[in-house]
């Protein structure tokens, strides 16, 4: 046989399989059993696989952005002191906190339940990642066995799926986090991630939901408890069925011992903690609601961000509202007689007149059963509350209180050139009045001649500088976006200064308090401050510095004028205050609404009462004993009663001393009366800085303060209604605001069915300055008796 043959015939059986598997030299069967080298070999090869399979998965698995859902945190609004809760905006409760902030009991029980090795492990447990990874291939995944960082990975980053992507997801980046945290750090984030029943999201919300405290302030067996709910929060309410937790609860309390987190004498103390019920009332129940709801909408506006951004951010919002003025204004409020007509409202907003913050507020009597706010969303007619912004016009341009006007009903008032028939109600005379005399007891003929003198265009402007929002333009109306503007706002209209027009009463607030903060005007608001973040870094500051938009000597002017209406005239009941106070009563036509706008130095509020059926303005009618409500009588009686309590132990402040008066040329006053008689009459009182000529044989009484007023004293009130026809060309009242836009939106209109500016008030005030034939927006107003109004 040739070599080369031999060779290839040999060649086979002298090279041996790399595996050597089957076996060589080994008969039989046992020939396929495999060699320690092929074991050693297919051993170190599945190692090399996994490591790189691994090394790939470590490196190709990024930390994702957190879940929306666990990165959300509620956000809280306070009262003034920044400590006390109103209420929040959430789309679950959720607030996260430091590490420091968190009791160390509530730490070890967390451990102690969930995860021992917790400071020893890497981020993950193989025995548990094992037991999940059958489970889900076994479609028998039950949970557990994770650690401590693979749940906040799992609540933070990932969602709930039951998969094997997700589990292997979860372990890359549980490695990956306990490398970029520390064990402090990932503790607090599981804590601030965990759900705890109640719609408690972190350890936070749930301490102040069981247990009405914060979590740094947590005991061994509070502690214990709410470890025993993270593996089933929503078995039952602990409150409700606390046995439902008590084996689990016994587990924690055993493992803290078995760690040696507490002693076993400690331990043998531990029992289960009384939980507090859970709050089945609503949480926006009576004034609650309405202040959440303004402050939302601030909130929304000021910061430019989105209900989700609010409802998620985790804002600490810290409100102008004072708690005790807001208790203030309500006890004042349910202090009025039961026997309420049907859809009588209540309005009542007061303002720092030195910040334009919100101090206190009444909406209405429950949010939840009616969302609309009376004192921030309703248009009512304001009445004579609105006459002070013709005396400030006036004054601005050379009129003085000492000036005199037409008292006598009725008087044909030169309009521009057109007559305008004005009455005070039951035609009664004053004679010639000066501007003090007209302003404290309200008459509607002279303040009338004083508004043709100035200039309706005026008398607006100074009331839109003072705070009341402007005229609704046609799109606004349109639309019903009436949140900041005014009806029959028009100067066409020289009815207005009567008040005619429909405001809301948080802009006759905010009008008063520029008068109260002598003439400086700030933007009215319900936040002081947003903060944000564990850190409570500070996004927004409302600027408080005002604006000045009157001066300075006018306004003390209009103080001491307005004084006059406590101190003697219209508003004589607020005299009971005790304290220097001015302000002004008003009350419409028909008696659909009565108001008293007043203020002292260091506070401006306003109140209203009016009546709405249906989404109509319908007339208050007998009440309370009265026959007719008036602005003197129960709004007067309000205001004072919340004043009072408001004003406690505050400092008594001066009003500023009158001054020199800018020197302006004063508009022809086409409406003067002839000059008084000789020798001239003593003035009423002594307030009428120069005293009131004239008829004196039908003369009204001046008011003076009084106890609560009582149905008897409605006598001598003015009235705004018209039965004398002026000139077609002079529209004398505005329009009817019959149906306006409504809605539960901040700019709905809650006003009036007719626009009445009205005027009832005593003795004097009795607007008809249109033509005849029109029974709506007839300003009058009627107050009677002592501390009542005259004419507004």
């Amino acid at each position: 046989m040739a070599k080369g043959q031999e060779q290839a015939k040999t060649r086979g059986k002298k090279t041996k399989n790399i595996l050597n598997y089957p076996r060589t030299g080994v008969s039989g069967w046992t020939r396929f059993l495999p060699s320690v080298r092929l074991l050693v070999v297919g051993g170190l090869s599945i190692i090399i696989a996994l490591c790189v399979l691994f090394s790939i998965g470590y490196a190709v698995t990024d930390v994702p952005e957190p879940n929306i859902e666990a990165t959300g945190q509620t956000s809280t609004i306070y009262y003034n002191d920044g400590k006390t809760p109103i209420g929040q905006y959430k789309v679950e409760d959720r607030k996260s906190v430091p590490i420091d902030e968190i009791s160390e009991p509530m730490r070890k029980a967390a451990i102690a339940a969930e995860d021992t090795s917790f400071y020893e492990n890497r981020g993950i447990s193989i025995k548990g990642l094992s037991r999940a990874v059958v489970g889900v291939v076994t479609n028998q995944y039950a949970g557990g066995g994770s650690t401590i960082t693979q749940q906040y990975v799992k609540n933070f980053y990932l969602t709930n799926e039951h998969s094997l992507d997700r589990k292997v997801k979860e372990m890359f980046i549980s490695l990956k986090i306990d490398q970029q945290q520390s064990k402090d750090e990932i503790l607090a984030n599981y804590l601030n991630t965990i759900y705890l029943g109640r719609r408690s999201y972190g350890i936070e919300v749930a301490s102040q939901n069981y247990f009405d405290k914060p979590a740094k302030d947590l005991d061994v067996s509070e502690s214990a408890l709410l470890a025993a709910m993270i593996q089933r929060p929503g078995a039952a309410d602990p409150a409700d069925n606390p046995e439902a937790y008590q084996d689990r609860f016994d587990y924690v309390v055993k493992s803290m011992t078995d760690e040696g987190f507490i002693t076993e004498e400690q331990a043998a103390k531990v029992k289960m903690p009384e939980v507090k019920k859970a709050d089945k009332e609503g949480s926006l129940k009576g004034q609650t609601g309405y202040m959440w709801d303004f402050v939302r909408r601030e909130a929304l506006n000021k910061l430019d961000i989105d209900e989700a951004q609010l409802d998620r951010g985790g804002y600490n919002i810290t409100t102008t509202f004072d708690k005790d003025r807001m208790k203030a204004a309500e006890k004042a409020v349910k202090n009025l007689p039961s026997d309420q007509p049907e859809g009588l409202q209540a309005g009542l907003v007061s303002i720092d007149p030195d910040s334009g913050g919100i101090e206190a507020f009444y909406g209405g009597k429950n949010y939840l059963d009616q969302a609309f706010n009376a004192s921030t969303q309703s248009h009512v007619q304001p009445g004579s509350t609105f006459k002070p912004f013709a005396l400030v016009a006036g004054l601005e341009n050379g009129v003085r209180l000492t000036d005199r006007y037409p008292g006598n009903s009725p008087t044909a008032i030169d309009n521009q050139g057109t007559p305008w028939m004005v009455d005070n109600f039951a035609d009664a005379n004053y004679g010639p009045v000066t501007l003090l005399k007209a302003t404290q007891s309200s008459i509607n003929t002279a303040y009338a001649a004083l508004n043709a003198q100035v200039g309706t265009d005026k008398t607006i402007d100074a009331a839109v500088r003072a705070g009341v929002s402007p005229n609704c333009t046609e799109k606004e109306k349109n639309s019903g976006n009436t949140g900041q503007c005014s009806y029959a706002l028009d100067d066409i209209y020289p009815s207005v200064v009567l008040g005619t027009a429909s405001v809301k009463p948080i802009d006759m607030a905010t009008a008063y308090s520029t008068f109260a903060s002598n003439g400086i005007k700030h933007e009215t608001h319900s936040i002081s401050k947003v903060t944000q973040g564990t850190e409570d870094e500070e996004v927004y500051k409302p600027e408080t510095k005002g604006k000045r938009v009157f001066d300075k000597a006018v306004m003390a002017e209009t103080s001491y004028a307005l004084q006059q209406v406590v101190n003697g005239g219209s508003g004589g009941y607020a005299a009971n205050l005790g304290r220097p106070a001015a302000g002004k009563t008003g009350t419409t036509t028909d008696n659909t609404a009565a108001w008293f706008s007043g203020y002292t130095p260091n506070l401006a509020t306003s109140v209203v009462l009016y009546r709405e059926v249906d989404n109509k303005q319908k007339s208050i009618g007998a009440y309370g004993g009265r026959g007719q409500v008036t602005g003197g009588s129960f709004p007067a009686q309000v205001w004072t009663d919340y004043m009072q309590q408001a004003l406690e132990g505050e400092k008594v402040v001066q009003f500023p001393e009158r001054g020199e008066l800018p020197e302006k040329p004063k508009p022809k006053n086409t409406n003067a009366p002839a000059p008084p008689p000789q020798p001239k009459a003593p003035s009423e009182n002594g307030s009428d800085n120069g005293g009131d000529g004239g008829d004196t044989k039908t003369k009204a009484p001046i008011d003076t303060p009084s106890e609560k007023p009582k149905d008897d004293e409605d006598k001598d009130k003015d009235s705004g209604s018209d039965d004398k026809k002026p000139e077609p060309s002079i529209p004398a009242d505005p329009p009817t605001a019959t149906d306006p836009p409504n809605g539960n939106d901040e700019g709905s209109d809650k006003g009036s069915d007719k626009d009445k500016g009205s005027d009832k008030d005593k003795g004097s005030d009795k607007d008809k300055g249109s033509d005849k034939g029109s029974d709506k927006d007839k300003g009058s107003d009627k107050d009677k008796g002592s501390g009542s109004e005259e004419g507004g």
